[in-house]
This record gives structure tokens, sequence and C-alpha cells, in this order.
């Protein structure tokens, strides 16, 4: 019997984790809540510059750890290994 229930807690982690995970084309259908259009032009700029982004903002690299909350006015700015800027996003 413990072993059904730890086997069934175990399938339920790993069905959330899987849930969570958005897929690729998710974002490019979301609405435009924060603005992010008119900041597509820093992609390729050095990390630095978007720190002249209005807030709220959230800059993260590939290996930062963040949160899974969507903020709709919330610019998120993707950064590569070497601090430069790959996506600028709403959420």
């Amino acid at each position: 019997m413990k072993y059904t229930i730890f086997a069934g807690l175990l399938l339920a982690g790993c069905s959330n984790a899987l849930s969570t995970t958005p897929t690729s084309g998710s974002s490019t259908n979301a609405p435009d809540t924060c603005n992010a259009s008119a900041h597509q032009r820093l992609i390729g700029l050095d990390a630095a510059s978007a720190l002249a982004l209005p807030e709220p903002k959230r800059l993260a690299g590939p290996h930062d750890v963040v949160t899974t909350d969507f903020k709709p006015a919330r610019l998120n700015v993707g950064l590569d290994d070497t601090d430069t800027i790959i996506s600028v996003t709403c959420g």
C-alpha cells in the first residue's frame, strides 16, 4: 500500500513538471500586454542596454532560476551565456 501511494505521488510530481513547461509557440500568440514589440530593437545588444527599460522587468540568463508566475505588464529579457539579449517578451 505504501508503494502505491508513493508511486502515485511520484507520477503526480512528474505531470506537474511537464504541464508547466511552455510550448515554443505560446509566446508568439500572446498579446503584447507590456509593449515588448517596441523593445525588439534591443535583441543582439549587451544586457546593460536593458537597464533603461521601464519597470517591471526581469533579466534572466540561461542558467538563472526564475519564478513561473505570469505578470502581463512585466518585460522578460532573455540573455545568453555572454549576456547578450536574445528575447524580449511579456510575462
